[in-house]
Protein backbone atom coordinates (compact mmCIF):
# COMPACT_ATOMS: atom_id res chain seq x y z
CA UNK A 1 0.00 0.00 0.00
CA UNK A 2 3.00 2.34 1.20
CA UNK A 3 4.35 1.98 -2.64
CA UNK A 4 0.96 2.64 -3.91
CA UNK A 5 1.27 5.97 -2.26
CA UNK A 6 4.26 6.79 -3.17
CA UNK A 7 3.85 6.50 -6.73
CA UNK A 8 0.67 8.57 -6.58
CA UNK A 9 2.09 11.05 -4.74
CA UNK A 10 4.97 11.32 -6.99
CA UNK A 11 2.87 11.59 -10.17
CA UNK A 12 0.91 14.37 -8.29
CA UNK A 13 4.23 15.98 -8.25
CA UNK A 14 5.57 15.75 -11.10
CA UNK A 15 2.02 16.31 -12.77
CA UNK A 16 2.77 19.64 -11.38
CA UNK A 17 6.32 20.43 -12.53
CA UNK A 18 4.43 19.95 -16.66
CA UNK A 19 2.14 22.19 -16.15
CA UNK A 20 4.83 24.88 -15.38
CA UNK A 21 7.04 24.49 -18.04
CA UNK A 22 6.99 26.98 -21.13
CA UNK A 23 7.54 23.99 -23.46
CA UNK A 24 4.66 21.67 -23.98
CA UNK A 25 6.20 17.81 -23.17
CA UNK A 26 3.28 16.01 -24.68
CA UNK A 27 3.14 17.53 -28.49
CA UNK A 28 6.02 17.86 -30.52
CA UNK A 29 6.84 21.52 -31.83
CA UNK A 30 5.19 22.84 -34.83
CA UNK A 31 3.40 19.39 -35.53
CA UNK A 32 0.24 20.94 -37.19
CA UNK A 33 2.02 23.58 -38.72
CA UNK A 34 1.59 22.38 -42.68
CA UNK A 35 -1.90 20.92 -41.92
CA UNK A 36 -4.44 23.15 -44.29
CA UNK A 37 -7.43 24.68 -42.12
CA UNK A 38 -10.05 21.96 -43.45
CA UNK A 39 -7.79 19.70 -41.72
CA UNK A 40 -7.22 21.86 -38.46
CA UNK A 41 -10.63 21.53 -37.75
CA UNK A 42 -11.10 17.94 -38.26
CA UNK A 43 -8.46 17.34 -36.13
CA UNK A 44 -9.49 20.15 -33.34
CA UNK A 45 -13.23 17.84 -33.40
CA UNK A 46 -11.72 14.35 -32.92
CA UNK A 47 -9.14 15.83 -30.26
CA UNK A 48 -12.57 17.05 -28.33
CA UNK A 49 -14.61 13.87 -28.87
CA UNK A 50 -11.32 11.93 -27.47
CA UNK A 51 -10.96 14.40 -24.73
CA UNK A 52 -14.42 14.20 -23.42
CA UNK A 53 -14.50 10.47 -24.02
CA UNK A 54 -11.29 10.72 -21.59
CA UNK A 55 -13.12 12.82 -19.15
CA UNK A 56 -16.32 10.53 -19.21
CA UNK A 57 -13.68 7.27 -18.36
CA UNK A 58 -11.97 9.29 -15.41
CA UNK A 59 -15.79 9.99 -13.97
CA UNK A 60 -16.53 6.35 -14.14
CA UNK A 61 -13.25 5.23 -12.83
CA UNK A 62 -13.66 7.46 -9.61
CA UNK A 63 -16.26 5.70 -8.91
CA UNK A 64 -14.65 2.77 -8.27
CA UNK A 65 -11.89 1.51 -5.57
CA UNK A 66 -8.56 2.62 -6.63
CA UNK A 67 -10.13 4.85 -9.49
CA UNK A 68 -8.02 8.35 -8.77
CA UNK A 69 -4.93 5.86 -8.85
CA UNK A 70 -6.34 4.41 -12.13
CA UNK A 71 -6.64 8.10 -13.32
CA UNK A 72 -3.46 9.43 -12.69
CA UNK A 73 -1.33 5.87 -13.95
CA UNK A 74 -3.67 5.67 -17.20
CA UNK A 75 -6.04 8.12 -18.23
CA UNK A 76 -4.24 11.53 -17.13
CA UNK A 77 -1.22 11.19 -19.05
CA UNK A 78 -3.62 10.54 -22.23
CA UNK A 79 -5.93 13.55 -21.27
CA UNK A 80 -3.02 15.60 -21.30
CA UNK A 81 -1.51 15.26 -24.45
CA UNK A 82 -4.70 15.56 -26.14
CA UNK A 83 -5.51 18.94 -24.03
CA UNK A 84 -1.82 19.47 -25.81
CA UNK A 85 -2.91 18.82 -29.23
CA UNK A 86 -5.92 21.37 -29.15
CA UNK A 87 -4.03 24.14 -27.75
CA UNK A 88 -1.87 23.42 -30.35
CA UNK A 89 -4.47 22.84 -33.05
CA UNK A 90 -6.09 25.99 -31.64
CA UNK A 91 -2.84 27.72 -32.25
CA UNK A 92 -2.27 27.32 -35.25
CA UNK A 93 -5.44 27.54 -36.85
CA UNK A 94 -4.82 31.57 -35.32
CA UNK A 95 -1.39 31.57 -36.46
CA UNK A 96 -2.70 30.39 -40.70
CA UNK A 97 -5.65 33.12 -39.81
CA UNK A 98 -8.24 29.94 -40.28
CA UNK A 99 -11.58 30.79 -40.28
CA UNK A 100 -13.50 30.86 -37.03
CA UNK A 101 -15.09 27.46 -37.35
CA UNK A 102 -11.82 25.87 -37.24
CA UNK A 103 -10.54 27.95 -34.36
CA UNK A 104 -13.72 27.64 -32.06
CA UNK A 105 -14.14 24.46 -29.92
CA UNK A 106 -16.49 21.47 -31.85
CA UNK A 107 -19.79 22.29 -32.01
CA UNK A 108 -21.26 21.54 -28.35
CA UNK A 109 -24.66 18.76 -28.91
CA UNK A 110 -27.86 20.62 -28.39
CA UNK A 111 -26.90 24.36 -28.76
CA UNK A 112 -28.80 24.86 -31.89
CA UNK A 113 -31.31 22.16 -31.48
CA UNK A 114 -34.60 23.95 -30.94
CA UNK A 115 -36.76 23.28 -27.55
Amino acid sequence: MRIKLGVVALMATLEGCTTSLSVDPFVAPAKFQFLRCEDIAKRLVAAQAREQELLTLMDRANTGVGGPAVNILVYQPDLQTVQSELRQLREAAVEKQCPDEARKAAPKANIDKPH
